[in-house]
């Protein structure tokens, strides 16, 4: 393989970064291995594609969400802020939370929304590094670590008189005005974002009524029968079963119901604790015998381990 293909993040940024949803995925397919045994081979293929579905989504998303805030502190370092140092780029630069769908919510908005700044950071992005090789200032080097993006950051504060004489922000608007309809994900990369996210996480639509529920392992269903009834976040069962077991792999038995929330906002889906006894996962965990009530638990509610693989993992551990 090129080296010029082989990824070569700097040791700084790969151990201080999260990348939560990436990182999470790599956990959870460690667990979801490990129970393999527990299963057959269809039920747990049904396990591995719902996780799938939702970090692939998560992690463009957050891909999406990295772009904006990158372009966010070149911007500000136009207008004489933006990071100084290695250690501030790499805090603006990568999201320390993903919060990107709220359980129960309208997901594709929020969606739209991290397409739509992913697009504007790449043409703010582009336009810029022309507007300095205009200037005669042309940027040297890569924009692929927070260290890059520093010296990114310092060259454009250096340069900015001359990019602002050559009318930088003149381009900016009128590139955004002739892009409107690509920046709004009507078409182009954004629209095919959007139809990614909603293809990955929805549940199949079918001709067939009786087939409907042959997708188990969604994240996104239609609130309501109508064809233009919005999408919302609710979990399918076998997305259920998966995240659970994933949440307490290696976690010795039963833990609060707070657990699974926080395994879901490493996915970038927000989820109050205390609206899980109420909403619809609360049914889908108990309907499927994921919970013990419990007064001395928070919420009440306390999560279980739903394969023996589990308490396999935890011996050996």
């Amino acid at each position: 393989m090129p080296r010029s293909e082989v990824a070569n993040l700097p040791s700084d940024d790969f151990y201080n970064l999260r990348f939560m949803p990436a990182r999470q995925f790599a956990k959870d397919l460690c667990a979801l291995i490990q129970a393999k045994q527990a299963m057959t081979r269809r039920q747990w293929t049904s396990l591995l594609e719902a996780i799938l579905r939702l970090a692939a989504v998560a992690h463009v998303t957050w891909l999406c969400d990295v772009q904006a805030r990158i372009w966010r502190c070149l911007s500000d370092a136009l207008a004489g802020g933006g990071p100084i140092g290695t250690e501030a780029a790499r805090e603006a630069a990568f999201p320390g939370e993903a919060q990107y769908m709220t359980y129960g919510g309208k997901a594709l908005h929020g969606l739209k929304d991290k397409a739509s700044s992913y697009l504007s950071a790449r043409l703010g992005m582009n336009a810029l590094l022309w507007s300095l090789s205009d200037a005669g200032t042309p940027y040297q080097g890569d924009i692929s670590s927070s260290e890059d993006i520093a010296h990114l950051c310092q060259h454009i504060r250096d340069n900015r008189q001359a990019m602002e004489e050559a009318g930088i922000r003149g381009v900016l608007a009128d590139i955004r005005e002739q892009e409107a309809r690509a920046l709004n994900c009507r078409k182009g990369i954004g629209a095919n974002l959007l139809e990614f996210a909603r293809h990955a996480l929805g549940q199949r639509q079918t001709a067939i009524q009786l087939l409907r529920g042959y997708d188990q392992g969604y994240v996104l269903k239609k609130k309501g029968n109508s064809a233009s009834s919005p999408w919302v976040v609710s979990l399918g069962p076998v997305a259920v079963l998966a995240l659970v077991h994933c949440a307490l792999a290696g976690m010795g038995g039963p833990r609060s119901i707070h657990r699974l929330g926080q395994h879901l906002a490493s996915y970038g889906i927000v989820v109050d604790r205390q609206d899980i006894a109420r909403n619809d996962l609360g049914h889908q965990l108990r309907m499927l015998g994921l919970v013990l009530d419990s007064p001395d638990a928070e919420s009440g509610m306390l999560l279980l381990p739903p394969f023996p693989a589990n308490s396999a993992m935890d011996k050996e551990e």
